[in-house]
């Protein structure tokens, strides 16, 4: 009777030796399977990324075909500002402009600018154009002149009109090439900071 049970035994362990060596290559995709479920079951826990808060974008107002004017304190209209659109935030107290054009007059003088984008912060005023921008001082006794440059800074509390960008300056018959400009609205001088060429075409005779 032990003979027999040994037999039966051992016949049993080679049947499923057997067995395991027909099918053996199931086991490893039999434990990925395992381990799969288990993650899916429970997975690991993912770290937020930061984000951004919406109200450090978010303008407070926003305004279409724009007018404002600024006076000065005997009612002399000092220069006004309008564009295709106004939006404000007030994180930074600041304006983003679409195509702004500004007029500041002078006694002497009118300068005209225009250009694709702007900002505008406040205390102080600083208006900066940017883009493809265009300044024309119209003088009422001197020759007029245009200015072009990719960048500008008008600074309205300290009279001033500056930039440190390539800059093209043209008159009747000259022109000017610079890198950087800075000029007091008032005093109608205009400082040319580096890099400075120029040319002069005389006019043809009759």
């Amino acid at each position: 009777a032990q003979c027999r049970c040994r037999l039966v035994l051992t016949s049993a362990w080679s049947s499923l030796m057997r067995v395991l060596s027909r099918y053996w290559l199931l086991v490893p995709l039999i434990i990925i399977a395992i381990v799969v479920r288990d993650w899916v079951e429970d997975p690991a826990t993912i770290a937020d990324e930061a984000t951004i808060e919406m109200k450090d974008t978010r303008s407070d107002y926003y305004l279409e075909e724009f007018v404002t004017r600024r006076f000065t304190s005997n009612g002399y209209l000092e220069y006004e500002l309008h564009g295709q659109s106004l939006a404000h935030y007030p994180e930074d107290d600041h304006s983003q402009i679409i195509k702004p054009v500004m007029t500041m007059h002078r006694p002497a003088a009118s300068w005209h600018l225009v250009s694709g984008e702007g900002r505008f912060d406040t205390n102080p005023d600083v208006l900066t154009l940017q883009g493809d921008v265009t300044v024309q001082r119209l003088s009422n006794t001197d020759e007029s002149i245009t200015i072009t440059t990719s960048d500008i800074q008008v600074e309205t509390d300290k009279n001033l009109v500056r930039t440190d960008k390539p800059i093209t300056i043209k008159g009747q018959n000259w022109r000017l090439d610079a890198v950087g400009l800075q000029s007091a609205i008032d005093d109608g001088k205009l400082v040319l900071i580096s890099q400075v060429t120029g040319r002069y075409d005389p006019p043809t005779e009759p």
